[in-house]
Formats: structure tokens, sequence, C-alpha cells
């Protein structure tokens, strides 16, 4: 039995379904699009994922991490699947031009790439779209050896001999047209005309000729390279069926899915929806602000942990530098349900652990809140406040006192940070500021370095407050 009896038979199905509906032909031509722009694309390296490629091409989207030249590669090919789409619509001649065209058009702009000297020193190239090689492009093969194309010098002469070929056997036809698809494809990549780009332009050109016949476009998947690969070094090495069986095989499944599209059913593989989830998941759960942990005791005990007890300690290490202005520094920690601590150098006889110097009593509001918070939980915290005290500033004449607090809000996904610098003992103070300076979900671990930045911005806010106070005392009466 012939080679091409099973497509045959399925090309001869879909002609009697044609024409499609406007509808269903959008929706298997959408498909094939993406399918086509991705796998093409993928198999030449390119790290967008299908999720990506398709809000990129549906939506403009970019994906996050992922390289510029990698958005551009997938933008210009799905171009040029539209321009190719035309030319089949338009029925013009295939030529050089055209060729170098679709080359452009794939491409985009000229940038560098990564190459290799004659002697294999690392290098890099100018890629200029539409202008065939300037230098060899020649590969090293996985055993070592070098694997050579068509030289430079070769290459306009070889190209012109492929492009007259194509048309002799269009006007004289003695190739099946698949097969006629597959062996352009083979010369194409034997003579590797361009700098970058060639495996691309193979495909489309080779799907521009089956289209040309009434096939539908073939996508080669991105998880059939290697048997992709395996079947032209095949051809290299003499033996060209392998490689047209490779082609035969996906070209009877865009005719099975053009069929199934006509017919009204569900153009959906069988694996689609599990290949579509896990593309879903990926991009839904390596987002920045996908929710990992919600508040309980658990997530209090890490966030103390991980977050809370550097953030305080950290805090007063800068805190602690303004005490000589004051003659009393006083700290308390204090949450819902507990009466406020406050650890000052008049400590009750309960409290004599936190006599002595400000290091100590901040000792002291570290051990209260670690058991509020992370030591056997009697209950789950919705909010708590680590408040300095500064009194009696040491100008008599313009003594004053005040306090900054550090307060957190806890929620159900995330908790909210503001910081208050407030002078005490004044009617309506305007230097109360209660401000938001910290929004986050919970996570098991925490940039501390943007931590240590938040506290020396709030070090150098009281430092603000202070030096107004004293230029204020400073100022000779109105």
């Amino acid at each position: 039995m012939s080679l091409f009896t099973t497509l045959d038979h399925l090309k001869a199905d879909l002609d009697a379904l044609r024409p499609l509906a406007p509808e269903q032909e959008q929706r298997v031509l959408q498909k094939f699009r993406l399918e086509w722009n991705y796998n093409s694309n993928a198999i030449e390296g390119n790290s967008l994922t299908l999720g990506e490629t398709r809000s990129l091409l549906l939506h403009g989207l970019t994906a996050a991490g992922k390289p510029m030249r990698d958005h551009l590669d997938i933008k210009g090919h799905n171009e040029a699947v539209l321009w190719l789409e035309d030319f089949v619509r338009d029925d013009r001649p295939l030529t050089e031009q055209f060729i170098r065209g679709m080359h452009e058009v794939l491409l985009g702009e000229a940038y560098y790439a990564p190459a290799q000297t004659a002697t294999g020193q690392s290098t890099r190239k100018m890629i200029v779209p539409g202008q065939y090689k300037q230098q060899p492009n020649n590969v090293l093969t996985a055993t070592g050896e070098m694997f050579y194309f068509a030289s430079p010098e070769e290459t306009p002469a070889r190209m012109m001999d492929l492009v007259d070929w194509y048309r002799q056997e269009e006007a004289a036809p003695t190739m099946h047209p698949v097969a006629l698809a597959a062996e352009f494809h083979y010369r194409f990549v034997r003579i590797h005309p361009f700098d970058d780009g060639n495996g691309r332009m193979s495909r489309l050109l080779m799907n521009l000729i089956l289209m040309r016949h009434g096939y539908p476009m073939t996508v080669i998947q991105a998880t059939d390279r290697n048997r992709y690969l395996a079947a032209l070094a095949a051809a290299d090495a003499g033996d060209p069926e392998p490689f047209l069986r490779f082609i035969i095989e996906n070209v009877e499944a865009g005719l099975r899915l053009m069929i199934r599209a006509a017919k009204g059913e569900s153009i959906d593989e069988p694996d689609d929806l599990d290949k579509k989830l896990a593309l879903l998941k990926k991009q839904v759960l390596m987002r920045e602000d996908v929710v990992t942990m919600t508040w309980n005791t658990e997530t209090q005990t890490i966030i103390w942990d991980k977050l809370i007890e550097f953030w305080l300690t950290d805090l007063m290490s800068e805190l602690v530098r303004f005490d000589e202005l004051f003659l009393r520094t006083e700290i308390l920690f204090s949450y819902p349900d507990l009466t406020p601590k406050r650890i000052t150098h008049n400590d009750t006889p309960t409290e004599k652990r936190f006599i002595s110097n400000a290091n100590r009593k901040f000792d002291g509001a570290i051990t209260i809140a670690k058991e509020a918070m992370s030591t056997e939980p009697k209950q789950l915290l919705t909010e708590c406040r680590f408040s300095v005290y500064w009194l009696e500033f040491r100008i008599l004449e313009k003594m004053f006192n005040f306090h900054i607090s550090l307060e957190l809000e806890f929620d159900r996904h995330g908790f909210d940070a503001f910081y208050n610098i407030v002078q005490t003992g004044v009617r309506n103070p305007n230097s109360a500021n209660r401000k938001n300076l910290l929004n986050s979900l919970y996570k098991p671990e925490y940039d501390l370095a943007y931590i240590k930045a938040l506290n020396h911005q709030l070090a150098t806010k009281v430092y603000d407050f202070i030096a107004a106070k004293v230029a204020e005392a400073d100022s000779p009466p109105s």
C-alpha cells in the first residue's frame, strides 16, 4: 500500500466537508496558528510556554522574566504565518524575493547572536533579516564532528536551483504534494541559507506548499524534536524515508483535526485539558501575589521567627542611638486583651528583669512579644504594636516627650504595617502621622535587607522630628 493512501482518503473526506462554516474555520485556524507559533519556536529553544505564547498573541501580555528576543521571535513568526496565508490566497509564484521577504518578516530588526569562529572561539555575529548568510554557519555535532551546510559563496546559486526545481515540479508534477513539501523542507535545511531562522523558515515553506495543495497547516510538536532531528539526520546519511514518514504522520494529524472541526466536533486533543490546566497552574502559582499561607497560630509563629523578631531587633538598634538626648526611655509591646507592658527604670517587683539600660528593657519587650506570638500562643492576634517612648528632652526650656510606634494588623491573607510619630502632652498634635509602611502576604521567607532599609527610614524620620524641635528651640522668639 502506498505511503500516501491514508492521507489521500482523509484529504478526500475533508474536501467533501468543505467549505467549513466561518466560525468553525476561524476556531481551528486559531488553534493551528497558536500551536504552530509555539512549537516551531520551542524546537529552536524559545523559552515561552504555550500559555505565555497564547497570552502574548491573543492579549499582548509579555511573560515576566523571559528574554525580549523570545517575545520578538513569537510575534515575528505569527506575522510570517499571516503573511504566508495571504500569499497562498493570492496564488502568487514562489520566488527567492518572497523567501527573503518572509525571512525579514520572521526576524524583524537586525540583532546580534552568539557564534563561533573557524577555530571554535566564542564570538557574536550580526543577523540581518532577509539577507543570505555572510559567514559559514556549519554546526558541531554531538559526536564532535563538523556538519557542513552550503558556504556563503554557494548559497545564492543553490537557492536559485531550489526555487527553479520547485517551480518545475509544480508545473509538471512527478511527486505527491506531501513528498514535494517534505523534500523542499529537507533541501532548504541542507542549504541553511540564512544566519538565523532556517528551521522556522523550512517549516513555513513546507506549509506553504502543503496549503497550496489544500492541506491544513502542519505542526511539528516540540515534544517530537528528537524524532524530528533524528529523521533529518537519517536523510543526511542517505535514507530519506524516515523523514518522509515523519512528515506524513504530522500531516495526517492536521487532516484529522480539520475534519473534526468541519464536523463540529471538539478539536481539543485528549490531553489538551491536562496541558492547559498545567499551564494555568504554572501561570497562577508563579505569580508574586499568589496566596500560599493564611493566618493561623502556625503562621503566627513562622512570621515571628522569620520576620518580626528580626524587624524589632534591627529597629531597636536604629532607635537606641537617640536615647542620650532624653532623660528616660520606655519600650512597650502590646496587643488586644493584654494589658500593655511598659518597661521603665521604675519596674514593679515582678518586672525586675527589665531594669538597667535600654537594651535590657528591649530584651524584656522581646520576651513579651515572643510569648505572645510564638510560644504556644493562646490566641490568634489580630494586631500588635511596638513603641519606643522618649521622655524629657534634655533642653529644659523646650522639654518634650514623644514616641514612635510600629503597628502590625493581621488579616487572613496578609498584614499591613503602619508607623506613627506622636508628641505627647500636646493638644491635637500635628505630629501624629499614622502612615502605611508595608503591605505583604504571609511568606515562608522575607527580604530582610528591605526590612533594614525600612527601619533606617523610620530612624531618619525620628531624627528629622528631633532636629525640628531643636531648631525651634534655637529660634529667637518672634
